[in-house]
């Protein structure tokens, strides 16, 4: 497991066993289920406060790397002409220039300044990040949870990094993940849907689609799906990708 040295994966395995096709649920169930053990609640509850802690723990480690005030810049580009090559869906000539992101934009307009937020993360762009964050004019903390009918804010690029890295390594704690088990889950086809599915400002999508394709797993395109092997045929790739979500 992932940071096993920092979380506690050995409670999930403690408290969770995997069963198949349950037949008292209805209908049949699979997945993991609670061993029902007295001690499970104070358990779970101390593995949230630690993994939670190994989140916070990281965060200010990496924020102590830059400095605490950034002079934010009036005129020029917020990313790299090799960025903007790298992501032309997302990325272009015309909100490259930060001039642009100073006037005012509609709601949707946002939607693509989240979505270079997005990229500029995956990327570790930080020092650009924290400009940004204390600009006097882009105000990036209201794109963080950005919606209209449907939520397309920066937030996203946590929440699925946040399923991911739960779910591959809870599967690794309960030994479900080496044997290819975790792929009857009844919730891992519709987390590969909501990690990969294409749609309006998707740019949280981009490592969990990078390594999907790259190990031919199941993908969503706007053409259907395409099955193949399994993401645990290639352990070290799949350490990897976990690793990247951090």
């Amino acid at each position: 497991m992932h940071q096993g040295h920092n979380i506690p994966w050995d409670i999930i395995s403690t408290n969770f066993r995997f069963v198949s096709s349950d037949t008292r649920y209805t209908p049949p169930f699979t997945g993991l289920i609670s061993k029902e053990r007295p001690s499970a609640p104070k358990e779970v509850e101390h593995f949230s406060k630690k993994f939670i802690n190994a989140i916070r723990t990281f965060s200010e480690t990496e924020r102590r790397k830059y400095p605490t005030i950034f002079t934010p810049i009036m005129t020029g580009n917020i990313f790299s002409d090799t960025l903007r090559e790298r992501y032309p869906r997302y990325l272009n000539t015309r909100n490259q220039r930060i001039e642009y992101w100073m006037l005012p934009h509609s709601l949707l307009g946002l939607g693509e300044l989240a979505d270079i937020i997005k990229v500029l993360l995956y990327e570790n762009e930080m020092e650009t990040l924290l400009m940004l964050a204390q600009h006097p004019t882009i105000r990036i903390a209201g794109l963080c949870h950005l919606h209209f009918g449907y939520h397309f804010g920066f937030s996203r690029v946590q929440e699925s990094a946040l399923d991911a890295y739960l779910f591959f390594n809870c599967a690794d704690a309960t030994g479900i993940l080496e044997n290819g088990k975790y792929s009857t889950v009844k919730v891992y086809y519709p987390l590969l849907r909501d990690l990969s599915s294409p749609g309006r400002y998707p740019a949280q999508t981009i490592p969990h689609i990078q390594f999907f394709e790259e190990h031919s797993t199941i993908i969503y395109t706007d053409t259907g799906s395409v099955a193949s092997q399994l993401v645990h045929n290639d352990y070290e790739a799949l350490h990897d990708y976990l690793k990247t979500l951090c």
